[in-house]
């Protein structure tokens, strides 16, 4: 069997059809010579894009490890789901990663593989990473307007022919035979447990100078102008950490690493998106190699590979040997340090200091006098301020009732007496406070029903909230007055506005869609609750533990509150305020003020703020949630990852599917600021380097084959020279001996030379220099490391579980490998799309972390200029990414990754930084006079 590859598709041709007939052969593609032909995403073809046979290891399939693809998300489980196979992927995923020096199989021959058996995706997944729905990526001839440049798309699959046919339904099946998958993954490569095939590309550079750049003196380098612009009329002051007073007019903007400064932000982008139409706000750059000129020579040599193993490609890689060997005697003073130690070795800083002010700070002493973000006596006051007095309470008959307040009744009539109410609930739906029928019956059945319970008095709400002034501050103490209360009753009546009679489980779930019913149960005493219907003389008893499969459709939520308040389960304080912020935003209410949600929230809590009116719904919660010991659920809260970007803030669900008790903060919120933001204390951040890439100081481990592997190929061309001299004076036998000696050393030194190569430049960093470089768009792993070190050895590889688009394979070995996220076609399909985001869009960014020496490729609106690592949780770091709003001194999140922990020994710790989640949008214009928001 033969395994060619078509651009993204990989097609099997059948030679042996034999005994399986004629069925066997619909999986037909072009030979391999083509495959040098085909376009690699995103880079433009060009020569280094040529395919390069996969490291195949002979041998049979081990049946204990089959390779094993898994999301990088897997924060939330490692439950194995068996998936359908690997899509076809492009020639670029099976190629080598690094030089190989094996010897490839002669084309055409059987080559075994290591496959994978099983895939593994993350729990958040709503469905396989996999191509499910999609067919395989189709050739293009000539794209239309508005399309990709590149020849391959990902099309939907539709019945029949015409593009405005229907997708078919994305196949439900999670199973898949392993035959089918050797079929759609020919080119998954056996692991050897260091690496994973992958070749880098070839970067244009002075290609890209020709694309709409403009060349800026102060840095000598060339940009592109932002394609979107704000309204620059407008100066706006700003004051750093070195307290510098500026004003500009609004652009991105970032802070120097260096010196501190506020500085227009200009980012690097891959080549493809450099060379397309703009769509940003900031500057465009493109990606430079910055490795050293010697280091490049001596790589040349081996990056011509086409064919590794054949003659052919090592007499060109001989040639290349000897016109390298002339170039580097002009390089020999270069000493391989690759550049200077920065920041002591560790992540560049972010010189960043908040000087403003908070609306409230944890600390008292930082409050003015008035604001109080907690107050303490209010927590004792359990008595309502009225109540509806029974007359002649001892009788069971109706004798009506008087509205009292509760002070002076238990001056006079109380004096001797217990406080002993029901608190009845009820809805405005079923009885009109406009209409005085309703309110007498409601009233009746309430003066019914404290007979009965042998109460001296009644409370509804309608009635015993009497003052206009504390009106306000009555609404959001009916908890307390709930906990008072002897029991609770619920009034249910027909609605007038229904046409139909409704059942009693029909107005039971009409009642308890309101929001303020929900808190109502929990804290009722007892474990029955009596519902009277209007109408109806007996009363109907449901246990509270049952209550919520009958009434409520969140059961599933909700009943594991009622369990708790009732004392069968054990809920955490945390997990009691994440399920009841829940729940209390899933129930309708009619907004009396923004912050309604988090003031129901306050009276299930100990400790409760002072109402704040112009307060919004975070800000509300955000200074209940610093009152009182919540488990700092505001520091957890921060360090997720929505799902989506459109997620809102009370439902705090996490891309990586962990809880928030699972992420544990060593940071806290100090403050609550406008606009729903905080001051958040104690992070350590690590800037990241958007505009180029610079050379990273590294150390090697000294040996001293390496060594003379260097200076062999640094001076072979000396061992040429000096034998020619000697051949000069060929009448002397001594002199033309040591020429032949000499001329042999360089022959030997030039036909090992691509050996010479890997092992002076190849190997393991024993230490380097710690850094974060951020490129918009998608660059490979690959071509990363020979953008930074000269040339590509498998020492820089993707990361395995750092972003939700990280991707991993298990090699034959059991072992843990990150490979190229866009193997994945949903995420192949995101990295084409983000090609053409306009502001307000989510794109693509690769983070490389020089520390880690890993590459990461994740999703945001805004390229994050510093990440902020926060809190632990599975044995990483949580790095909130942020991009900065300069004209308030605000960072907003725009992605959460995951860190390895060492990570944390080269980050400083910072200052009080103000955070949000969410950036606002800026109107902006394109250049060409088209408006958007960003």
């Amino acid at each position: 069997m033969q395994f060619s590859l078509n651009g993204l598709v990989h097609k099997v041709e059948c030679k042996e059809l034999g005994k399986r007939g004629m069925e066997e052969a619909t999986l037909q593609g072009p030979t391999t010579s083509k495959m040098s032909q085909e376009l690699t995403l995103p880079i433009k073809e060009s020569e280094s894009q040529r395919p390069s046979a996969v490291n195949h290891r002979p041998g049979t399939l081990n049946p204990s490890h089959h390779g094993t693809y898994m999301s990088g998300a897997g924060a939330g489980g490692s439950t194995p789901h068996h998936q359908n196979a690997f899509p076809p992927t492009p020639h670029y995923y099976g190629q080598n990663y690094g030089y190989q020096s094996n010897q490839q199989e002669q084309r055409g021959a059987p080559m075994p593989l290591q496959v994978p058996q099983q895939h593994y995706y993350p729990s958040g997944s709503s469905e396989p990473r996999a191509h499910q729905g999609l067919e395989p990526p189709q050739r293009v001839c000539s794209p239309s307007p508005g399309q990709s440049v590149h020849s391959y798309e990902l099309r939907p699959v539709s019945q029949g022919e015409g593009g405005d046919q229907e997708p078919v339904q994305k196949s439900s099946s999670r199973f898949t035979s392993q035959r089918n998958l050797v079929e759609d993954d020919a080119e998954v490569n056996d692991i050897d447990g260091k690496t994973y095939n992958e070749r880098p590309q070839r970067l244009m550079e002075s290609t890209n100078q020709w694309h709409h750049s403009i060349f800026r003196w102060g840095t000598f380098d060339w940009v592109q102008n932002p394609a979107y612009i704000y309204d620059d009329t407008i100066q706006y002051r700003y004051r750093d950490f070195a307290a510098r007073v500026c004003e500009k007019p609004l652009h991105e903007r970032y802070l120097d690493h260096d010196d501190g400064r506020l500085r227009k932000l200009t980012v690097a982008c891959a080549d493809d998106i450099y060379q397309a139409p703009g769509t940003s706000t900031w500057r465009r750059t493109y990606v430079r190699n910055v490795s050293e000129l010697k280091v490049r020579i001596a790589t040349w040599i081996i990056d011509y590979d086409e064919n590794p193993g054949t003659w052919k490609t090592y007499g060109i890689q001989v040639v290349r040997a000897f016109l390298a060997s002339m170039l580097m005697v002009f390089f020999v003073w270069e000493t391989g340090s690759n550049g200077s130690v920065k920041f002591s070795g560790r992540f560049a800083p972010f010189p960043y200091y908040y000087f403003g002010t908070a609306k409230v700070w944890r600390n008292q002493i930082e409050n003015n006098e008035n604001k109080q973000i907690g107050n303490t006596n209010e927590y004792r006051v359990l008595k309502p301020r009225h109540l509806c007095f029974l007359r002649k309470p001892d009788s069971p008959r109706l004798q009506g009732y008087d509205i009292l307040s509760v002070e002076e009744w238990e001056k006079t009539d109380g004096k001797n007496m217990n406080l002993t109410y029901t608190f009845v609930a009820w809805s405005t739906i079923q009885f009109r406070t406009s209409s005085r029928r309703d309110m007498k019956a409601l009233h009746q059945i309430a003066e019914k029903a404290a007979r009965s319970a042998g109460v001296v008095a009644f409370w509804v709400s309608g009635s015993c909230m009497r003052v206009e002034e504390e009106e306000e501050s009555d609404v959001f103490r009916i908890a307390d007055v709930l906990r008072g209360a002897s029991d609770l009753i619920i009034v249910l009546g027909q609605p007038p506005d229904e046409p139909q009679r409704l059942g009693v489980d029909e107005l039971l779930k009409q009642w308890g869609e309101r929001m303020w019913t929900f808190p109502e149960v929990l804290l009722s005493p007892g474990k029955e609750i009596l519902v009277y219907i209007r109408g109806e003389n007996s009363p109907i008893a449901i246990n509270k533990n049952q209550f919520a499969g009958r009434v409520w459709e969140d059961a599933h939520e909700s009943r594991q509150l009622v369990d708790s308040y009732i004392g069968t389960l054990g809920l955490s304080r945390l997990e009691k305020a994440v399920i009841a912020l829940g729940c209390l935003y899933r129930r309708k209410t009619v907004e009396y003020l923004k912050g309604d949600q988090a003031y129901a929230l306050m009276g299930l809590l100990r400790l409760r703020p002072q109402i704040d009116v112009t307060d919004t719904q975070f800000q509300a919660f955000a200074r209940l949630s610093m009152a009182n010991d919540s488990d700092a659920l505001l520091e957890r809260y921060i360090c997720t990852l929505p799902k989506s970007i459109d997620q809102p803030w009370y439902n705090m669900e996490d891309t990586y599917e962990s809880s928030l008790w699972d992420i544990y903060p060593y940071t806290q919120v100090a403050a609550v600021c406008d606009n729903d933001t905080v001051i958040l204390d104690g992070a350590f951040a690590a800037s990241v380097v958007w505009d180029s890439f610079f050379p990273i100081n590294y150390t090697k481990n000294f040996s001293f084959i390496r060594k003379a592997a260097l200076y062999l190929m640094n001076y072979n061309f000396f061992f040429l020279i000096i034998s020619l001299l000697f051949f000069t004076f060929s009448i002397l036998r001594p002199a033309l001996f040591i020429g032949v000696i000499l001329l042999l050393t360089f022959v030997a030194v030039l036909l090992r030379t691509p050996k010479l190569v890997k092992l002076a430049y190849g190997g393991k960093f024993s230490g380097q220099q710690a850094a974060m470089f951020g490129v918009e768009g998608y660059i490979s792993a690959a071509t990363v490391e020979r953008a930074l070190f000269g040339g590509a050895f498998g020492r820089m590889s993707w990361s395995i579980n750092t972003s939700p688009l990280s991707r991993s394979i298990l090699n034959s070995h059991g072992e843990r490998i990150g490979i190229d996220p866009t193997r994945d076609p949903q995420v192949l399909e995101k990295v084409k799309r983000a090609r053409y985001a306009k502001p307000g869009e989510m794109r693509i960014f690769t983070l490389i972390d020089t520390y880690n020496m890993e590459v990461t490729l994740f999703e945001a609106v805004n390229p994050p200029i510093s990440f902020f690592l926060c809190a632990s949780e599975g044995g990483m770091q949580r790095a909130v990414g942020c991009s900065y709003d300069w004209t308030a001194q605000t960072m907003y999140r725009e992605t959460v990754l995951r860190l390895p922990t060492a990570t944390l020994e080269f980050t400083y710790r910072v200052h009080r930084v103000k955070i949000g989640m969410r950036r606002p949008q800026w109107p902006c214009r394109h250049k060409d006079g088209d408006t958007h928001m960003a």
